[in-house]
């Protein structure tokens, strides 16, 4: 039994030490083991953002080119049947969000980066818009501002009655096309602004209003 002992313990002293796992590997090992630790919250934030755009890519394709007296009709079909969607989305977002920093990209992909920021800029929550906007606000710090970010800070300040920033809410109806909004902070300064969040420029943008909602009607009144 002593010399069995002795001559295992010759074989493992001779073995070659287990190598080390190069760091390039034990990252992306723990990256993939974080990655699965948040599967559902990624599969989630990507479903709920997904749902989002749906209904509007389809309420949408239809307004687009319907009479003034149809639109007032698709109005109601929207409070009806998609308001209740976005209400319960906010209300799993706050669950989602608590106690955390914003979702980034590097933490839960693009996707289900994008589809959380639809929700809450499409929220009927001004508290939690406002919320939400503050978790955001280190990463424009950082020069890593959330897709959107822009969108938001101007819904919250349209909401507040405050000027735009960034001219992304509200735009006039000239002639049935999209002109700029008339409430918009430093307009000279504007387009630097823009192009500092990657924006495109303003008539470009507008451009892109007409072609995607079609005739834009006045206001009532």
């Amino acid at each position: 039994m002593i010399r069995a002992g002795l001559v295992a313990l010759v074989v493992l002293a001779a073995a070659p030490a287990l190598a080390e796992e190069a760091p390039a590997v034990a990252q992306a090992r723990a990256d993939a083991e974080a990655l699965v630790a948040r599967e559902a919250l990624i599969e989630e934030l990507g479903g709920m953002g997904a749902v989002d755009q749906a209904t509007r890519v389809t309420f949408l394709k239809v307004r687009k080119t319907a009479s003034p007296e149809d639109r007032q009709a698709l109005d109601a079909i929207w409070a009806e049947h998609y308001e209740p969607i976005d209400r319960k989305h906010t209300e799993r977002l706050k669950v989602l969000l608590a106690g955390r920093g914003w979702f980034t990209p590097e933490e839960v992909g693009q996707r289900a980066a994008d589809g959380a920021f639809h929700i809450v800029n499409h929220s009927p929550d001004l508290a939690f818009q406002k919320e939400a906007l503050a978790k955001m606000e280190p990463l424009v710090a950082q020069g890593r501002a959330p897709s959107g970010y822009p969108n938001l800070y101007d819904r919250v300040a349209e909401q507040e009655g405050r000027p735009q920033r960034y001219a992304t809410q509200r735009a006039r109806c000239v002639d049935g096309r999209h002109a700029m909004p008339d409430n918009v902070e430093d307009p000279a300064g504007l387009e630097k602004r823009r192009a500092a969040l990657g924006l495109q420029a303003m008539p470009e943008y507008l451009k892109g209003l007409d072609t995607m909602y079609g005739r834009c009607d006045p206001p009532k009144g």
